[in-house]
Parts: C-alpha cells; sequence; structure tokens
C-alpha cells in the first residue's frame, strides 16, 4: 500500500515537516518522489524506517490491530430450543473474549462469509461472518 506524508505522519505521531525532513534524510525505505508528492510504502500498515547516527530512539509505536468480529449461528441452541419448546437467542456475536447471544445482527459496513468445514471454529461452527466493522446485537 502506498501512502502520502500526512498518513505517515498520523501512523507514526509526529509533524509532517518531520517525515519530510525523514525523507530528505533518505531514511524511509522505499519512498519515491513524483512530481511534488511523496509516495510511502508500508510494510505491516508502517512505513519501513531506517536508524538516525545520533539522538535519542524514536518513540512511535506499532498501530494497535483492530479485532475481527465472528457471527455464527449456535446449532446446539436451535437444537435445544425445538426440543425445549424454548426460545433462547441463537445468533452469538464473538469480539475478542466476548460473546454476546441475540436474535437479530446488523451489520454497520462490510462483511465476508466464511465456510471453512476442514477448519471450524473452536465452538464448532464451519460457516460464520466476519467483520471489522461495528456490529449490533438485538437480544
Amino acid at each position: 500500500m502506498l501512502v502520502g506524508t500526512k498518513e505517515v505522519a498520523k501512523l507514526l505521531g509526529i509533524s509532517c515537516s518531520r517525515v519530510t525532513h525523514l525523507l530528505r534524510k533518505g531514511r524511509v525505505y522505499g519512498a519515491y518522489k513524483i512530481s511534488n508528492v511523496w509516495v510511502i510504502p508500508l510494510k505491516d500498515g508502517m512505513p519501513v524506517l531506517s536508524k538516525g547516527k545520533r539522538g535519542p530512539k524514536p518513540t512511535w509505536k506499532a498501530l494497535r490491530r483492530e479485532v475481527m468480529t465472528c457471527i455464527h449461528v449456535n446449532r446446539t441452541r436451535i437444537s435445544q430450543n425445538y426440543k425445549h419448546g424454548e426460545n433462547q437467542p441463537v445468533i452469538g456475536v464473538k469480539r475478542g473474549n466476548s460473546n454476546q447471544y441475540g436474535y437479530e445482527v446488523e451489520v454497520t459496513g462490510p462483511c465476508r462469509v466464511v465456510y471453512r468445514p476442514d477448519q471450524p471454529k473452536d465452538c464448532g461452527a464451519k460457516v460464520w461472518i466476519e467483520t471489522l466493522s461495528e456490529v449490533k446485537c438485538v437480544a
């Protein structure tokens, strides 16, 4: 992925002028200039910088990875509802360590449906929905 100086400054938590200074000194690997605009490649979401010759160590930190939300239907709860005449929620929404059940789930952004019969989830699900977007669960 290629980005400009403003995006790199935001990623590193430094000013645009500091990024431009690093670019002029040749400390950003793979960066090149098109007309008046710097184009900077990212590796694992961050630019690759070489070490300076003096001064303190850099203080920027890597970005925190967003947690994938996994949505699946719990077959065990469906059979229990049928067998005992109950109406427990069967749609599971798992984000990180939290697991929430509901009757309806609304995904407010892009998502994908995954089918992996040879690599099921820990809960046994073979089909699930993955998303980084916000998920609203109606319990």
